[in-house]
């Protein structure tokens, strides 16, 4: 079965939970049953791995599956399901993909004209950004304020108004169920040292006045979130992947 052949219009991965969600409640897969995994589900469905992620992180917000990470993806019962008449209950929201996708587009066009517009005020307020990162490994909310300050800033040094509104926005669509349900089970001081040694990269390209550089620099920043999206282990360990 393809995506194109399952009713209903909108963002494929809603399809994809919807067609799901059908198949839990018609009692293809009953209540304690692991789904099966990723790869499995892809190949069935004719979808790209991304699509049944986002799909399963929409029927776990709505109760349908919960994710065991690195165990499996099972079945809830009926009475915890979160339904609108045997629809998903959620609709409409982006997936995380997507607005990393319109990220590394939109973020790594604003480093590139913050190269070569920025004012000094602005990258030394950057480099003192920066600093605030590396003191707040530890203090999640600080280094979250701090981190959206960065991007924030380069938009604005970009020059141009519209890209800065569009990164302000694709920033503002992280609070999101969908995002926060992956992201946070990749929240550790590890991945946040990643982020201030990508901030680092960015910053110093900046700094010199390189706008290739700093593109760069900011396309593989969003790309290692990317990565965290696709490496979050949802199946069990033997189970192949593609």
């Amino acid at each position: 079965m393809s995506i194109l052949d399952l009713p209903g219009g909108g963002r494929r991965y809603l399809q994809v939970a919807q067609h799901l969600a059908d198949q839990i409640t018609q009692g293809t897969y009953k209540a304690g049953e692991r789904l099966p995994p990723e790869r499995e589900l892809s190949q069935q469905l004719d979808v790209s791995r991304t699509t049944i992620r986002e799909a399963l992180l929409a029927l776990e917000i709505m109760r349908f599956i919960e994710i065991r990470v690195g165990a499996g993806v099972f079945v809830l019962g009926e009475h915890l399901r979160d339904t609108d008449g045997g629809q998903l209950a959620v609709k409409g929201e982006t997936g995380p993909y997507e607005v990393l996708e319109a990220r590394r587009l939109i973020e790594g066009q604003s480093a590139y004209l913050a190269a070569t517009r920025a004012t000094e005020a602005q990258i030394e307020e950057m480099a003192a950004i920066v600093k605030r990162m590396e003191g707040a490994i530890h203090n999640v909310p600080a280094f979250d304020a701090a981190d959206a300050e960065f991007h924030a800033l380069i938009a604005a040094a970009s020059g141009n108004s519209v890209i800065e509104a569009y990164a302000v926005h694709l920033w503002w669509m992280r609070n999101s169920a969908l995002w926060s349900r992956w992201y946070d089970q990749t929240r550790n001081p590890e991945n946040r040292r990643r982020t201030i040694d990508d901030h680092q990269r960015i910053f110093r390209a900046l700094q010199n006045r390189r706008p290739e550089a700093a593109r760069t620099a900011m396309q593989l920043h969003i790309d290692v979130l990317t990565d965290r999206l696709m490496e979050l282990q949802l199946s069990p360990p033997d189970a192949k992947q593609i």
